[in-house]
Parts: C-alpha cells; structure tokens; sequence
C-alpha cells in the first residue's frame, strides 16, 4: 500500500496494511516545514538513524559539500545496509541511490501552507543561523525580489517529484503512488500520530520546532497583496498541498475516534 490508499480504506486497516516492519524509513526533509523537531522524533521512534546533510565551510566566503556526496558517502560507509531510518534536504530525484542501496526504501515528508513556508523560509534565510545569510541578503533586498526568483518557486514540488509532474492530476497520482505517507504542520498532532502508528508506536508530538529569530533584517508584512503574489508564484506547490490535505482530511474523523479509545504512551 502507498498513501494514496488512505482514501480507500478505514485509517486503522490503512495503517496495518502500511506499517513499517524492517524497511528503511526516508524522510525527505523540506526546509521550513516540520523538519528540525520531526528529525529528532524520528531518531527515537527508529534507529539506527542517519542525518544526511551538507557540510560548511568557513573562510572568506562560505563553501559546503554536496548533498550527493553526502549520500554517497553513508551508502559507500555501510552505514545505511543497517540503518532503519534517514533523513536530509534532498529531493526525490537525488535520493534514487538510497532507494537503489535499499529497495526496501520507503519516503515521507510534511508540507506547509505555502504562502507561510515561503515566508518563514525568506525570514529564516536572513538570520545568522543560515550558513550564507549574508549573501541572501544581499541577493534579494526584499521578500518581493526572493519571491520572484525562480529557484525559491514551488520548493516543495521540486523536493517531492520529478520535474515534469507539473499538473494536479499529475502530482496527486505520483504522491499517491510513490510516498508512504504524507503530513501537514496544520494537522500536526494528526500527521505525527498516524506517522507515529505506521512505525509502530502510538505517540503524539512532543518536540517543539525551532522558532526564527525576529531580526531588523528579517521582517515581514504579511499583506493580502504578497499573499496573493506568492500563491500566484508557487501553483504546483499549491496543488500539492490540497492533494495531501484532502487525503488526510478523509480520514481525520476515524483518526479522533482512535485517539479517543487510545492509552497514553510515555
């Protein structure tokens, strides 16, 4: 079964037809969505678990590796022949070694909003915690500049799928077919608790994410004019987001009746 099955299905017979058993459990990791504290979960709920992720260098300007050398390099260690999970900012597409190295791979992800993902992903951009915050800086003097700029359109579409899934139909068929499931931080107890039962435990949240910091370089007027303009510039990650969010949204009714019968777990 895959998620699109969700909608066919009660949610507890979904999760038993789902659930995982030993296979590798990879979490593609969108910048400014439930990443930083769903990471942490994860490494609780299911090692050995891998953190892929670049790695920076500082001097007079600032250099990082790639993240298909990082991958390379966990396969190539031995390292993931073990593991039982992972995750990084990586695409669909730059993740075929992982699921080439494990055919038992299986994905998930969380979105956002779009219009709120773009602008906290602007805000987080220009604080000091980014690597190349300067840079950002400087490249895009406002969020209306970094909204225009084609490499930050449709982030999470282009993380999720190839780059010729581009319509509705197209999009909701390949997210149904290819991930194992998918959450949204506006339904977040829900997404972590059935992601929590499909590894085997019965858990609600208990990370906090990681708040951005509120700089002079960073604000934002939230204005329906930009959120108009980002929706305008985003449309595949718009449609996306509603194919994930009607799924869920059938099963949201079953999923209060578990929580209701369900004991707590510490």
């Amino acid at each position: 079964m895959a998620f699109g099955d969700i909608t066919n299905t009660s949610l507890a017979e979904f999760i038993s037809a789902n659930r995982f058993a030993d296979e590798l459990c990879v979490f593609i990791h969108i910048p400014k969505t439930a990443g930083s504290s769903l990471s942490t979960e994860l490494d609780r709920m299911r090692p050995p678990y891998h953190n892929i992720h670049r790695r920076y260098f500082y001097g007079d300007t600032v250099t990082f590796s790639r993240i298909e050398d990082e991958i390379a390099a966990v396969i190539d260690s031995g390292a993931l022949a073990e593991a039982r999970s992972c995750s990084g900012h990586f695409t669909w597409s730059l993740a075929a070694p992982l699921r080439e190295a494990r055919p038992d791979a299986r994905a998930f992800t969380f979105l956002r909003d779009p219009v709120k993902r773009v602008i906290s992903d602007y805000r987080y951009s220009r604080t000091p915690t980014h690597p190349t915050y300067k840079e950002t800086i400087e490249r895009f003097p406002t969020i209306e500049s970094y909204v225009e700029a084609a490499e930050t359109q449709d982030k999470m579409a282009r993380f999720m799928m190839p780059g010729d899934v581009r319509t509705p139909a197209e999009i909701d068929a390949f997210i149904s077919a290819n991930y194992a499931f998918i959450g949204l931080l506006e339904m977040y107890p829900l997404s972590f608790n059935i992601l929590s039962l499909l590894l085997g435990h019965d858990r609600m949240p208990s990370e906090h994410k990681r708040k951005t910091e509120d700089t002079a370089d960073n604000l934002v007027e939230d204005t329906p004019e930009l959120r108009d303009m980002i929706a305008a510039h985003n449309q595949r990650d718009w449609a996306l987001y509603e194919a994930a969010r009607r799924k869920l949204l059938t099963v949201r009714e079953d999923w209060r009746t578990l929580r209701q019968s369900a004991r707590p777990v510490s």
